[in-house]
C-alpha cells in the first residue's frame, strides 16, 4: 500500500493533462517507449538566432543521449514550434496549445523571452512541466515558490542577477558614479525598474534611461541625450542586432570606449559598455559591430555557460554532430532538455505531478557544470555562480598598463572553433571569491591552468591559486 500511495492511482495523470501514449505500468516502473520534449522558440524573424542556437543544441544533445545510451528503451525526440518574436504572446500561446495537446509531450522548453507570463494560467491548469530556457520569471519575483506555478522552473540567468553583478562591478571595481541604460522595451519590459534597483543598491546615480523598440534601427536621438548626460557606465540591454547598432552609433559620435580613466574623465564621453547576456554575451553582436565592438565590453554570465572553459561538454557534442561551434547559450536548452528527461527517469513516470516532484530534487550534470533545483528554489543557479565575461579578440590583448594576458582557451578551444575568433571570454578576477564558494574545484583548475582573462597579475602570465590579482588593468 505504501508503494501505491507514493505513486497515486495506477495510470493516473495530472490535473487537466491528456493521457500519454505508450505502455506504462506504475508498479513495474516502465516508461513509455516514445517521449517528446516540446520547444517554443522563434525560428524566423528577428529572433531566428535563438531558434538556431536551440536547434543545434538539442540536435547535439539528442545525438549524445542516444550514442551514450542514457535513455535505454525509450525513444526520445523533441519538437520545435515556431513562435515569432514579432507576434509576441499570440505566437507562444498558439505554440503552447499545439504542444500541450500532443499526448507524447512530457514537458516544454520555453526558449523565448515572450509569452510565459500570459501562459501561466494555462500552465498552472495543465500542471505541465515547463523550463524557462530564455524566459525570466525570477527577476520579477514570480518564480515558484514566490509565484503559484509549481510546474515552472528556470535555467536562464535572471536579469536582476546580471544587472546587480554589473552594477557592483561598475561602482565597486571601476569606481564609476554615474550610469545610464538604453534598453529594449518590447521584449525586456522590466529592464528599467531592475536597472534602477541595481544601481541604487550599489551606489550608482542614474543619469539617463532610454528605450528603443525591438525593430529599431536608428538610435541617434537616444544616444545624443545620453551623451549630454555623460554616464561613465552605459548598460545596453538588447539583442545582438540592436546592440551592434547602438555601439556603431556610439563610435560615430566619437564615444567608443577606450579605458576606465577615459570613461571617468569629464572632458569627453567614452562610457564602458555593460551588456545584456542575449546581446553582448554571444559573439554575433561583435561580428555585426566590427571595430565598433570594444574590448572591455562586459556581460554577466554564469560559470556553467563558459564556452571556452575546461568543462564544457557540449562543445565536443556539437563538433561530433557536425554542428557549428558554440556561440554562447547552447548549454542552456541542453540542460533544460536533460532536466526533463532525468526527472522522468528518476520518477519512473511521465505523470506530471511525479515529474515536478522529481525536478524539485534534481541535482545533475549534462552540458556543462552541475546544476539542479529544490522545492524552495526553482532556479538552476545561485548568485555565487554569476561571473563576468569580456569581449576579447584573437589577435591578442589590447595595450594597457599594466598589461594582461589572454587565457588558455585562445590556444586551445577558441583556436579549434576558428583561428580568428572574436567574442566573450571569462574575466576571472571580479567574481573570483563568490565563484570559489560556488565551485572551488573548478575555479582552482581555472587558476592553475590559466583559463580566462586573469587580470591583472605580475607577471601577466603567472599561474596558480596563490598568484595575486589586482584591479589595476585600465581596460577591465
Amino acid at each position: 500500500m505504501a508503494l501505491l500511495g507514493a505513486w497515486g492511482p495506477i495510470g493516473s495523470v495530472a490535473r487537466g493533462a491528456p493521457r500519454l501514449s505508450g505502455a506504462f505500468d506504475a508498479l513495474a516502473g516502465r516508461l513509455p517507449t516514445r517521449v517528446k520534449v516540446g520547444v517554443i522558440v522563434p525560428t524566423s524573424g528577428i529572433g531566428q538566432f535563438l531558434g538556431e542556437i536551440v536547434d543545434r543544441s538539442l540536435n547535439a544533445s539528442l545525438r549524445h543521449i542516444r550514442t551514450a545510451g542514457l535513455m535505454k528503451g525509450v525513444r526520445v525526440e523533441y519538437e520545435i514550434v515556431n513562435a515569432p518574436a514579432e507576434k509576441f504572446a499570440d505566437a507562444t500561446t498558439a505554440a503552447y496549445n499545439q504542444l500541450v495537446a500532443d499526448p507524447d509531450v512530457i514537458g516544454i522548453l520555453w526558449c523565448t523571452p515572450n509569452g510565459i507570463r500570459e501562459a501561466r494560467p494555462q500552465i498552472q491548469r495543465d500542471n505541465m512541466p515547463v523550463i524557462g530556457v530564455f524566459a525570466d520569471l525570477w527577476s520579477e519575483g514570480s518564480l515558484y515558490p514566490d509565484g503559484p506555478d509549481r510546474s515552472i522552473f528556470q535555467m536562464l540567468l535572471p536579469d536582476a542577477m546580471s544587472l546587480d553583478a554589473l552594477a557592483r562591478y561598475a561602482a565597486k571595481d571601476r569606481g564609476y558614479r554615474k550610469a545610464a541604460i538604453i534598453y529594449d522595451s518590447t521584449t525586456l519590459s522590466s529592464g528599467r525598474d531592475l536597472f534602477e534597483k541595481a544601481a541604487k543598491r550599489n551606489g550608482l546615480r542614474v543619469v539617463g534611461v532610454e528605450e528603443f523598440q525591438l525593430f529599431s534601427g536608428d538610435y541617434g536621438a537616444q544616444l545624443q541625450r545620453l551623451k549630454d548626460a555623460a554616464p561613465q557606465a552605459l548598460f545596453v540591454w538588447g539583442l545582438s542586432d540592436n546592440t551592434a547598432g547602438i555601439v556603431k552609433g556610439l563610435d560615430a559620435l566619437g564615444a567608443a570606449y577606450i579605458d576606465t580613466p577615459t570613461a571617468k574623465k569629464g572632458d569627453e564621453w567614452r562610457p564602458q559598455i555593460l551588456g545584456y547576456p542575449g546581446g553582448t554575451g554571444e559573439k554575433k553582436w561583435a561580428e555585426l559591430a566590427g571595430d565598433a565592438a570594444k574590448t572591455g565590453t562586459l556581460t554577466a554570465w554564469y560559470m556553467g555557460g563558459l564556452i571556452g572553459g575546461p568543462q564544457f561538454a557540449i562543445r565536443d557534442w556539437l563538433a561530433a554532430a557536425g554542428e557549428q561551434a558554440p556561440s554562447g547559450g547552447e548549454e542552456t536548452p541542453a540542460n533544460g532538455f536533460w532536466a526533463l528527461l532525468a526527472a522522468m527517469k528518476t520518477a519512473g513516470s511521465t505523470d506530471r505531478d511525479a515529474m515536478v516532484r522529481a525536478l524539485e530534487g534534481l541535482t545533475t550534470r549534462f552540458a556543462g557544470l552541475q546544476y539542479g533545483f529544490t522545492p524552495k528554489r526553482h532556479l538552476a543557479l545561485t548568485p555565487d555562480e554569476v561571473c563576468l565575461i569580456s569581449l576579447e579578440r584573437y589577435n591578442g590583448p589590447v595595450e594597457t598598463d599594466p598589461p594582461y594576458a589572454l587565457g588558455h582557451e585562445w590556444e586551445t578551444t577558441f583556436r579549434e572553433i576558428r583561428p580568428d575568433y572574436v567574442g566573450p571570454a571569462h574575466l576571472v578576477r571580479p567574481t573570483l571569491a563568490a565563484n570559489m564558494r560556488a565551485n572551488p574545484g573548478y575555479m582552482r583548475q581555472i587558476l592553475d591552468e590559466g583559463w580566462g582573462t586573469q587580470c591583472t597579475k605580475s607577471p601577466a602570465t603567472a599561474l596558480g591559486v596563490d598568484v595575486e590579482m589586482t584591479k589595476a588593468c585600465k581596460v577591465h
